[in-house]
């Protein structure tokens, strides 16, 4: 397993970026003082927008591998994948905005 996660990471450069976006979003919650409840939407929604990126890579990984699958498919899985990952960042974005918007206005 981990193995997988080892070549999902090296293959994709985007899953490095969406770790590193990951690091502000925690820097941000330690130093606005996030309630448990706030954590706890943070914490998965930023897990929901990386387990689309690792399954969008896996999936990209099994296409090159798999012979049986036509041109037409692919693009279409490349595209499910691509929406997929692109609906949970937008999704973890607004769950950020509800999260740390009411913090940053109460320190202003």
């Amino acid at each position: 397993m981990l193995e997988g996660l080892r070549k999902v990471f090296n293959t994709d450069p985007g899953m490095n970026l969406q770790l590193i976006l990951t690091v502000p979003v925690i820097a941000g919650g330690i130093v606005l003082h996030l309630n448990a409840v706030q954590w706890v939407l943070v914490i998965i929604a930023t897990l929901l927008f990386l387990v689309a990126g690792v399954f969008r890579t896996a999936a990209l990984l099994q296409i090159n591998k798999d012979t049986t699958i036509n041109p037409f498919q692919m693009s279409r899985i490349k595209c499910m994948g691509n929406a997929i990952v692109a609906v949970t960042a937008g999704v973890s974005l607004l769950t950020y905005m509800l999260v740390f918007i009411p913090k940053i206005t109460q320190l202003l």
